[in-house]
């Protein structure tokens, strides 16, 4: 079987994610994912490996620098060479790292960008920097979610952050992903939009769990002035 046959035989063989927060079960389990992206060449599943590598927080994750993966994603994108789409999908999630980090950074006190180059990437670097004080550092217009991600910073809300957060990364893939339906860029944007609801499944799953424990532990325990007076802990915050 020819390439292409196998890769529109391994399209159409992955059903569809829908919308994302539309599911409450992913409709494919990991090991059939992983079992299908196996018809790909040898090339394109190491290919594949990289772009998830520097794209899922489980792949950045054992990166202890910014730098560290700033230098992952230079090289995943000169690996790409034969693929622009993805090129441009790398760069535009590094840019909304970039943002999301400066958002942070300015929360926490940072008066100033500081040394951005070492915990930036792309283009929009020197605007932050120059734009520090400004709400959305300028960037509103480029990328409308920014004004939103500042406000709920701002309240913590971190649950919201997340949602806000893992719906731009959404839509960047389905913009990514215009054009290519049956090719190995439609596939690697399958499987990353893929890693997006499976983790919002497990991560709402987890906290409605929590939350469950939390009222089933109020109605069986009177609160105590210590109790009330204790803070909620923060919910662990999972970016992409």
């Amino acid at each position: 079987m020819s390439e292409r046959f196998r890769y529109i035989t391994l399209a159409t063989s992955l059903p569809h994610l829908g919308t994302l927060f539309s599911q409450a079960n992913v409709p494919l389990s990991e090991f059939r994912l992983k079992q299908r992206v196996k018809m790909l060449s040898p090339e394109h599943q190491r290919l594949l490996n990289r772009v998830i590598e520097v794209t899922a927080w489980s792949g950045v994750a054992r990166f202890s620098t910014d730098q560290d993966v700033i230098r992952l994603a230079r090289a995943v994108i000169d690996d790409l060479e034969d693929n622009p789409t993805l090129q441009d999908l790398v760069r535009a999630r590094m840019e909304t790292r970039t943002a999301i980090a400066a958002l942070r950074r300015r929360h926490d006190g940072q008066e100033d960008a500081g040394p951005i180059s070492e915990w930036g990437f792309g283009r929009w670097c020197r605007q932050i920097e120059t734009q520090w004080t400004d709400p959305g550092f300028g960037l509103s217009h480029f990328m409308p979610w920014i004004s939103e991600a500042n406000r709920l910073i701002q309240a913590g809300e971190h649950i919201a952050m997340e949602r806000l957060v893992l719906g731009e990364v959404f839509s960047q893939l389905d913009h990514h992903g215009a054009g290519h339906e049956f090719d190995f860029e439609a596939i690697v944007i399958y499987v990353l939009r893929w890693i997006i609801v499976e983790r919002w499944s497990r991560y709402s799953t987890d906290a409605a769990r929590k939350r469950l424990e939390t009222l089933v532990g109020e109605i069986l325990t009177p609160p105590t002035a210590t109790d009330t007076a204790r803070e909620n802990p923060r919910p662990e915050e999972v970016l992409s």
